[in-house]
């Protein structure tokens, strides 16, 4: 993966050397970071980092990683577009373990945080009702995220995990339940079948790799379409997608298959952009319109707050030029956490130009493990949605749902 990652970016490690008076920054949670960092690191999360690059200037070199290289590659990418020209992209945690011995750089070693490491409060108690989770699978590291994360669940959750693999073929392929394929003569069902072995084989390594209680799928249809109606005829409790996201001018053309699917779902969708294995899940942000008439249950937030012990961030952002009575504010918050089933939280309101750049610059002062936000389900270019922009740009694990 990081190979990968790094020859699409013209990057290669064997040629990259750890100057004297360099300082390494791991761009991971405060959480991650204290499961285990290297010696001498500081600890900057990818979301505040382009915030820091006046001070990193002091520096003759600037080397970041991250627990898998997503947010490593991002935060470089950031750095070097706010004047840095000395950044080096040294990925996972182990490959600038690798960077920095071969530098002889032998004493930054990997380390645990030697005062009050996190670790993810130990419930005594472990949810008993079942979670149906769904996990698109085309096979790619994306996917592999996504079974991580949901691993991360299961530690205070009953989790049901359910692998759905979708084969794009026109609308005239059919299969039945007793699996015969039938076309209208334009593609072979031969070759059909032959796709569906080897779909059947890699989902067979899936089982194997990950363990026999996990279940795999295989469906016809367009992609979204079909894991959206898949989700809701077979009651999924939650979607898990993973999402390389879209910058520039490709998300001007395009749009993310988890931005669709948010955009479509009644499920919720859990989405994230790299690897997560490593999250404590201590404090959610919850961005919501707390000023509206909401009726809406989200048996998930229960389950957070109950079974993880969470402490919630209530956010509510307004835009730069409305007025908004605090009082009321506050209290139609209070009663939201009475009525959700919400014990532990605290209440934040800002303004600004508009909700992504509200939640980025909420997260430079408080960092989250995950953000929860609704939708109301509709997209496009006259109707923008907050949630989508965000499972689109931002580096944290997203909660979509619909309002």
């Amino acid at each position: 993966m990081i190979s990968y990652i790094k020859s699409i970016l013209g990057l290669n490690t064997d040629t990259k050397v750890i100057e004297q008076g360099a300082v390494i920054i791991d761009v991971r949670s405060a959480g991650e970071f204290a499961t285990g960092h290297i010696k001498g690191a500081l600890n900057i999360p990818l979301e505040i980092v382009e915030s820091k690059a006046d001070d990193l200037k002091k520096y003759p070199q600037v080397v970041v990683y991250c627990r898998s290289g997503n947010r490593s590659g991002q935060a470089c990418r950031y750095l070097m577009q706010s004047g840095l020209n000395n950044v080096i992209d040294a990925g996972s945690i182990n490959d600038a373990q690798i960077l920095l011995d071969a530098s002889g750089k032998q004493d930054a070693k990997i380390v645990k945080d030697e005062v009050h490491p996190l670790s993810q409060p130990k419930n005594l108690r472990k949810d008993k009702s079942l979670m149906k989770v769904l996990i698109p699978t085309d096979f790619s590291v994306q996917a592999d995220y996504s079974y991580l994360m949901v691993k991360k669940l299961e530690e205070q959750l009953n989790v049901e995990i359910h692998f759905l693999h979708i084969m794009d073929v026109p609308e005239t392929v059919t299969m039945d339940e007793n699996g015969l394929i039938e076309t209208c003569g334009e593609i072979d069902v031969m070759y059909i079948k032959d796709q569906i072995k080897i779909a059947d084989q890699k989902l067979s390594q899936l089982k194997e790799q990950y363990g026999s209680h996990i279940n795999t799928h295989i469906k016809f249809g367009k992609i979204t379409n079909t894991i959206v109606s898949f989700a809701d005829e077979h009651h999924f409790d939650l979607i898990v997608m993973g999402t390389k996201g879209i910058w520039g001018i490709q998300e001007k053309l395009s749009s993310t298959q988890a931005q669709l699917i948010a955009r479509i779902s009644e499920v919720p969708l859990l989405s994230l952009m790299c690897d997560r294995s490593d999250l404590i899940i201590r404090d959610i942000l919850f961005v919501h319109d707390f000023m509206e008439d909401d009726k809406t249950d989200l048996p998930l937030m229960h389950k957070f707050s109950e079974f993880f012990d969470a402490n919630f961030h209530f956010l509510y952002i307004q835009a730069e030029s409305s007025t908004v009575d605090n009082d009321v504010l506050l209290k139609n918050m209070d009663e939201y956490a009475q009525s959700h089933g919400i014990s532990k939280f605290e209440k934040h309101a800002l303004k600004t130009s508009d909700i992504e750049n509200g939640v980025k610059s909420f997260l430079k002062s408080q960092d989250a493990d995950i953000v929860f936000i609704g939708t109301h389900g509709k997209g496009g270019f006259f109707h923008k949605s907050a949630a989508e922009s965000l499972i689109k740009h931002l580096y944290k694990p997203i909660i979509a749902f619909h309002l």
